[in-house]
């Protein structure tokens, strides 16, 4: 047995998955994703992260799971093995909007950020927050058409804001709107390949168990902000 709280968090909202391990609040370590490979990878590289502590599953206070939007597949697949664990283990599940734990990823490096998720076809996923220990809402999230996505980030931005730059979090977006994006002036704060959303995941799932916050097993669903690329013909 362990007296630190711990819980996992996870990411497969976007090609760029990732398994976060958290202890009293704060990430302790983490693990990327194989792009494709959310589903096979998620059971080994949570094993790796609880070995790494000398923990077992029982040893959580929950598990957190990113809702999305984000990839219908990826969402469906971190959803259900995170549910699975939950019912075998008798953890409690919390979900957390994929917004709110990009935003949470860079609040520390912005007044203002903003969140950018790819939505359907044509469509972009918006929100602006404000950066600082715990990230707060100013607007959003929206779905805006692309070529308006400039004028709607511009446009939500405080007038008390005057001179600051919104940065922006957008790591699976289409390249060509996150270079309209650069063109636009708005700085891009995600690394090559993403970054480890998963860590905020954790964070902030375990600041919503602390709240006595969890998600009923049987009837939460993914946020999935556009809708699946396979669909049933039309009869």
């Amino acid at each position: 047995m362990t007296n630190a709280r711990y819980v996992l968090g996870l990411d497969t909202s976007s090609r760029h998955g990732s398994i976060a391990l958290a202890g009293d609040g704060a990430a302790l370590q983490w693990e990327p994703l194989p792009p494709g490979g959310h589903s096979s990878g998620l059971s080994q590289s949570a094993e790796r992260l609880l070995a790494a502590r000398g923990i077992g599953w029982k040893d959580l206070a929950g598990v957190a799971v990113s809702e999305g939007p984000g990839s219908f597949t990826g969402l469906r697949i971190g959803l259900s093995w995170a549910k699975g664990i939950c019912l075998g283990s008798g953890l409690r599940l919390v979900l957390v909007s994929a917004h709110e734990a990009a935003a949470a990823m860079h609040r520390r490096e912005g007044e203002l950020i903003a969140t950018v998720l790819q939505g359907e076809r044509g469509e972009a996923h918006a929100a602006l927050w404000s950066g600082g220990a715990v990230p707060t809402r100013i607007w959003g999230p929206e779905a805006v058409p692309e070529e308006d996505l400039v004028a709607a980030l511009r446009a939500a931005k405080p007038a008390r804001a005057g001179d600051v730059a919104i940065g922006i979090t957008a790591p699976d977006l289409r390249p060509p709107l996150r270079e309209a994006l650069r063109r636009a002036g708005f700085p891009l704060l995600d690394a090559d390949g993403g970054s480890p959303v998963a860590i905020a995941v954790a964070e902030r799932g375990d600041a919503r168990l602390l709240a006595g916050e969890s998600a009923d097993l049987a009837s939460s669903a993914p946020a999935y902000g556009r809708s699946p690329n396979a669909r049933k013909p039309a009869s």
